[in-house]
Protein backbone atom coordinates (compact mmCIF):
# COMPACT_ATOMS: atom_id res chain seq x y z
CA UNK A 1 0.00 0.00 0.00
CA UNK A 2 1.33 3.99 -1.11
CA UNK A 3 0.93 6.47 1.31
CA UNK A 4 -1.64 8.15 -0.89
CA UNK A 5 -3.60 4.96 -0.42
CA UNK A 6 -3.48 5.21 2.81
CA UNK A 7 -4.12 8.17 3.34
CA UNK A 8 -7.58 7.60 1.15
CA UNK A 9 -8.31 4.51 3.40
CA UNK A 10 -7.88 6.93 6.63
CA UNK A 11 -10.00 10.10 5.33
CA UNK A 12 -13.04 7.37 4.44
CA UNK A 13 -12.89 5.64 7.74
CA UNK A 14 -12.55 9.05 9.75
CA UNK A 15 -15.97 10.82 7.45
CA UNK A 16 -17.92 7.44 9.19
CA UNK A 17 -16.19 7.10 12.27
CA UNK A 18 -15.23 10.91 13.74
CA UNK A 19 -18.34 12.07 16.29
CA UNK A 20 -20.99 14.28 15.17
CA UNK A 21 -18.99 17.85 14.96
CA UNK A 22 -15.62 16.83 14.02
CA UNK A 23 -13.59 18.39 11.06
CA UNK A 24 -10.37 16.75 9.36
CA UNK A 25 -8.13 18.19 7.16
CA UNK A 26 -5.25 16.74 4.57
CA UNK A 27 -2.49 19.29 4.02
CA UNK A 28 -0.92 18.16 0.53
CA UNK A 29 2.38 19.12 0.87
CA UNK A 30 4.22 16.17 -0.12
CA UNK A 31 5.72 14.89 -3.30
CA UNK A 32 7.60 16.50 -6.00
CA UNK A 33 6.28 19.72 -7.21
CA UNK A 34 7.87 22.65 -9.39
CA UNK A 35 9.64 25.00 -7.67
CA UNK A 36 7.93 28.07 -8.67
CA UNK A 37 4.67 26.35 -7.14
CA UNK A 38 6.53 25.29 -3.92
CA UNK A 39 7.93 28.94 -2.89
CA UNK A 40 4.35 30.54 -3.86
CA UNK A 41 2.79 27.53 -1.38
CA UNK A 42 5.99 28.36 1.20
CA UNK A 43 5.25 32.05 1.12
CA UNK A 44 1.30 31.34 1.49
CA UNK A 45 2.52 29.59 5.17
CA UNK A 46 3.22 25.96 4.14
CA UNK A 47 5.26 24.12 6.35
CA UNK A 48 7.50 21.45 5.57
CA UNK A 49 7.68 18.81 7.93
CA UNK A 50 3.56 19.65 8.76
CA UNK A 51 1.58 16.40 9.81
CA UNK A 52 -0.59 14.56 7.43
CA UNK A 53 -3.78 14.92 8.95
CA UNK A 54 -5.26 17.67 11.31
CA UNK A 55 -8.29 16.52 13.12
CA UNK A 56 -11.02 18.41 15.45
CA UNK A 57 -13.48 16.79 17.82
CA UNK A 58 -15.92 17.92 20.11
CA UNK A 59 -14.08 18.15 23.71
CA UNK A 60 -10.61 17.01 23.13
CA UNK A 61 -7.04 18.75 21.60
CA UNK A 62 -6.08 19.07 18.73
CA UNK A 63 -4.70 15.35 17.00
CA UNK A 64 -2.08 15.59 14.22
CA UNK A 65 -1.00 11.91 12.41
CA UNK A 66 1.61 11.78 10.38
CA UNK A 67 1.33 9.00 7.65
CA UNK A 68 3.87 6.41 7.01
CA UNK A 69 3.81 3.31 5.14
CA UNK A 70 6.91 0.61 4.66
CA UNK A 71 10.63 1.69 5.46
CA UNK A 72 9.52 5.54 4.78
CA UNK A 73 10.69 7.52 8.70
CA UNK A 74 9.65 10.48 10.05
CA UNK A 75 12.02 13.01 8.73
CA UNK A 76 13.63 15.79 10.81
CA UNK A 77 11.34 18.06 9.67
CA UNK A 78 8.46 16.00 10.70
CA UNK A 79 9.90 15.00 14.01
CA UNK A 80 10.47 18.55 15.15
CA UNK A 81 7.00 19.61 13.84
CA UNK A 82 5.45 16.90 16.00
CA UNK A 83 7.00 18.07 18.72
CA UNK A 84 6.54 21.26 18.75
CA UNK A 85 2.55 20.36 18.16
CA UNK A 86 2.80 17.96 21.32
CA UNK A 87 4.35 21.13 23.49
CA UNK A 88 1.61 23.20 22.76
CA UNK A 89 -0.75 20.27 24.23
CA UNK A 90 -1.80 18.74 20.76
CA UNK A 91 -2.18 15.05 20.56
CA UNK A 92 0.46 13.81 17.87
CA UNK A 93 0.88 10.48 16.24
CA UNK A 94 2.91 8.62 13.40
CA UNK A 95 0.75 5.97 12.26
CA UNK A 96 1.71 3.09 9.47
CA UNK A 97 -1.92 1.53 9.18
CA UNK A 98 -5.33 1.92 9.74
CA UNK A 99 -5.75 -0.07 12.88
CA UNK A 100 -2.73 2.58 13.84
CA UNK A 101 -5.07 5.63 12.98
CA UNK A 102 -7.86 3.92 14.97
CA UNK A 103 -6.21 3.27 17.78
CA UNK A 104 -4.65 6.55 18.41
CA UNK A 105 -8.02 8.46 17.83
CA UNK A 106 -9.78 5.87 20.15
CA UNK A 107 -7.13 7.37 22.90
CA UNK A 108 -8.95 10.69 22.90
CA UNK A 109 -12.47 10.38 21.18
CA UNK A 110 -15.42 8.25 21.04
CA UNK A 111 -15.56 6.87 17.76
CA UNK A 112 -18.56 5.72 16.31
CA UNK A 113 -18.93 2.10 15.85
CA UNK A 114 -17.80 -0.04 13.09
CA UNK A 115 -19.97 -0.08 10.24
CA UNK A 116 -18.95 2.61 8.07
CA UNK A 117 -19.22 2.73 3.80
CA UNK A 118 -20.38 -0.86 2.65
CA UNK A 119 -19.79 -2.61 6.10
CA UNK A 120 -15.86 -1.42 4.93
CA UNK A 121 -15.35 -0.22 8.48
Amino acid sequence: MTEAQLQNLVADYLRVALPEGSVFHHSPNEGKSHVAHRVKLKKAGMRTGWPDLEIFCPDTKPIFIELKVGRNRVTPEQNKTLNNLASLGCVTAVCKSLDDVRIAISKFVKLKEKGGVNGKF
